[in-house]
């Protein structure tokens, strides 16, 4: 089978077969197949002075139950590290998306999903879609290199397997439009078979008249005169897809889905491609790669799922098929979306949430009524809380705002943001101006919906707002501020939980305000209440004499017994969080899987690195030269000067020779090295007189080291309607043991 490249004679698709993500998604041809039916398209591009394409993107427009929404497949393409050119791109994208009358942006860019790649989407304003339309996960292949490479690269059965179609006279044809009855007749079957609905006739027609040969090849097997099976493969730029695939349930002992691939594979290079995707295999096959290879992709055949055990049908199946090909999975980003109109997204997210219900077999009505109790009343933007509200857009201007503030948390650092923005919540900054050009106080704003299928949306600001809460002006103007926020975020409630002292007077006058204002104090504490802190100033003999006697000696034993701590790398946290499960294991708490830690401790190893960020982190290791492998550990957070002990480690060998003492010790030693005056240990008992306090014990540990109590005000949500904030706190944990105890079942 010879073919001969088609190089595109249209700029825009010129552009995309030279970009490095180009996609057959967006080609013109794309653009005029959706165009027939139900969407339409529009290119917009950015070129330079001599009019060559930058950035472009192809936007398809649908109107859905009166809702327009832009969507962008596998794009925009754009160098995303580019800042100046994406954000020119994508005002120009929603400069024409609103003009089209469109509710939200939705791009699937080819990304692989990695915590960088979710942090960019996020700076840019997009959060994760609740609805996906291309599949995340795949399985490419490297065609590149001799064919018996290729070969080498298979499962052995697979090998015999493509030999054996050709000995049984299996033979792959190039088909034309006479053959889309065979096609379409073949697709209906494997449809029926696999139980997945089909394309009708007119649009594999389309795809044909607009896609090949430029862009593509419509394969047929047969055997005796008979088309046994038939793929859709595409090619554009170093890629080629297998799109669409079908098969009869006839001489399926000759192999011809295999021969089928193998044609299509030496279809593709001669193409000038160097990789084949197989375009879909089961999402959480993509999910244990993500977790296993931090989002890289990783070798299909060293997933450590039992294939022979997968169900036949569905995905699963076709991922036993794709897998014996020898290639690599991947996982992109998925769907992100952009707002253009608030109020209309959320109308869009709750018609999700309510085809899921349906789907799920659930009542819809229950659902439905919560949605329209989630379409709050809105402050006028006009009104006095909200006029002197400014959002800030960029991590250095966030930076210089909170370093004029007193006490920011590293929870309202700009880095903490972005990590919950790849976790769901939206991350908005805000300032209140104050006298003289200097802010009054700020605050980040995490929003998000608590239950996917459930529009209702929740708004937190974590160890928030920063301002000088001693004046009772600036809190008050603080708190309307937020109230403000959470009005125009269409939250059900927010949450804070400031670092103040509900002992002090100014503690108790806070408390008063929160109570006028109509805050109450929140059933759900999601930081610890209370903790304790030690002071940092002052000379470092001064500080060891701080500790009690026995926790000196048990930092000296340590030492005597050949322990050492040294600060951990990317490279350790692997190592750490093995630990970190023991601990939990041990001590009876749950812990999120290695991914979530992994994207935090990251993120504080890298802002530690930059001198001008005032947060960043430090994982420090405890070993013994005779060990090979660390036996406790800590990681520890700063902002600005102070340090917190977030997350400890540790196993059970040599837990007599007290590493934890060590560690603590020389956690201390590095906050001060880093300009840190406090060491906050981050938990206390939340009532100390309780001896039956769960945190007692642990309490003890950090008392030793001259650990201060402190009792804080803990954590208070507010809610534009009451009653409806009442009803969420009754219901919410009904629903939430409903929903593990059906996952428990599944």
């Amino acid at each position: 089978m010879s073919v001969t490249p088609f190089p595109s004679t249209q700029p825009w698709d010129a552009f995309v077969e030279s970009h490095p993500q180009a996609t057959f998604l967006q080609l013109s041809a794309w653009g005029e197949l959706k165009s027939a039916f139900e969407w339409s398209h529009q290119t917009v591009t950015l070129t330079d002075g001599g009019g060559k394409i930058r950035a472009g993107a192809l936007l398809l427009f649908r109107r859905v139950a009166g809702l327009t929404f832009a969507y962008l497949p596998r794009g925009p393409l754009t160098d995303w590290q580019d800042e100046a050119t994406t954000q020119a791109l994508l005002e120009r994208i929603d400069s024409v998306a609103r003009a089209r009358g469109a509710a939200f942006v939705k791009i699937e860019p080819s990304l692989l999903d990695t915590s960088a790649n979710r942090t960019c989407l996020a700076s840019y304003g997009f959060r994760p879609s609740p609805q996906t339309v291309q599949p995340r996960s795949t399985i490419t292949l490297d065609i590149s290199g001799s064919e018996e490479e290729i070969l080498g690269r298979m499962k052995s059965k697979w090998r015999y397997n493509i030999r054996l179609a050709e000995r049984k006279e299996v033979t792959v044809r190039v088909g034309g439009t006479d053959d889309l009855r065979h096609f379409q007749s073949l697709m209906e079957t494997t449809g029926d078979r696999d139980g997945f609905a089909v394309h009708s006739f007119d649009y594999y027609r389309k795809a044909f008249d607009l896609l090949v040969p430029r862009h593509g090849v419509y394969l047929y097997a047969e055997y005796g005169g008979q088309v046994l099976a038939s793929i859709v493969v595409l090619h554009c730029g170093p890629m080629a897809w297998y799109v669409w695939g079908a098969s009869s349930d006839a001489e399926r002992n000759r192999m011809p889905n295999h021969a089928l691939q193998w044609a299509a594979i030496g279809w593709a290079r001669e193409r000038g491609a160097a990789r084949y995707d197989f375009w879909g295999i089961p999402d959480e096959i993509g999910q244990v790669a993500m977790g296993m290879a931090d989002g890289a992709p990783f070798p299909a055949e060293e997933i450590p799922v039992d294939v022979a055990a997968f169900p036949a049908g569905d995905l699963w199946g076709v991922f036993r098929f794709k897998q014996g090909f020898g290639g690599v999975v991947e996982r992109t980003v998925g769907a992100w979306d952009r707002p253009l109109n608030r109020a209309l997204y959320q109308l869009y997210t709750g018609g999700v949430a309510l085809r899921a219900a349906r789907e799920s077999g659930q009542s819809p009505r229950q659902i439905a009524r919560e949605a329209l109790a989630a379409i709050l009343p809105h402050r006028p933007a006009n009104s006095p809380d909200s006029a002197a509200i400014q959002p800030v857009e960029s991590a250095s201007e966030w930076r210089s705002l909170l370093a004029d503030l007193p006490d920011p948390h590293v929870l309202q650092s700009w880095e903490w943001g972005s990590l919950k923005a790849q976790t769901g919540w939206q991350a908005e900054r805000f300032a209140l101006p104050g006298t003289h050009k200097k802010p009054e106080a700020a605050f980040q704003y995490l929003w998000r919906q608590p239950v996917p299928r459930l529009p209702l949306n929740v708004g937190y600001v974590p160890k928030g707002p920063v301002l000088d809460w001693g004046d009772e002006l600036a809190v008050a103007r603080a708190l309307a501020a937020v109230e403000t926020t959470a009005r125009r975020s269409g939250s059900l409630f927010v949450k804070i939980d400031p670092d103040v002292d509900e002992t002090s007077l100014a503690g108790r006058r806070v408390v008063a305000l929160l109570r006028a204002r109509g805050w109450r104090f929140s059933p759900e504490q999601i930081q610890f209440k209370n903790t304790g802190i030690t002071r940092l100033q002052g000379s470092e003999d001064g500080l060891l004499e701080s500790f009690k006697s026995k926790w000196r000696d048990n930092v000296r034993l340590a030492e005597r017994r050949g322990l050492v701590v040294r600060q951990g790398t990317e490279a350790d946290l692997a190592a750490f969080y093995a630990l970190y499960a023991e601990t939990g294991q041990r001590d009876g708490f749950l812990i999120r899987p290695f991914a979530y830690y992994a994207d935090i401790w990251r993120a504080y190893l890298a802002a530690q690195l930059d001198t001008d960020n005032p947060a960043g982190g430090a994982l420090l290791l405890a070993e013994h030269p005779e060990d090979g492998a660390p036996v406790s550990g800590i990681f520890l957070l700063r902002y600005g000067s102070r340090a917190w002990y977030f997350y400890g480690a540790s196993g059970e060998s040599r837990r007599r020779d007290m590493p934890n003492y060590l560690l603590q010790w020389e956690g201390m030693r590095w906050a001060r090295a880093q300009g840190c005056t406090v060491y906050d240990w981050w938990g206390a008992p939340t009532t100390p007189d309780d001896p039956e306090d769960s945190l007692q014990g642990v309490w003890r540990f950090k008392e030793g080291f001259g650990a201060e109590l402190r009792q804080q005000i803990g954590a208070w949500d507010w809610s534009p309607v009451p009653l409806l904030w009442r009803i969420y706190q009754r219901a919410m944990p009904l629903l939430l043991d409903v929903m593990r105890r059906r996952a428990a079942e599944e």
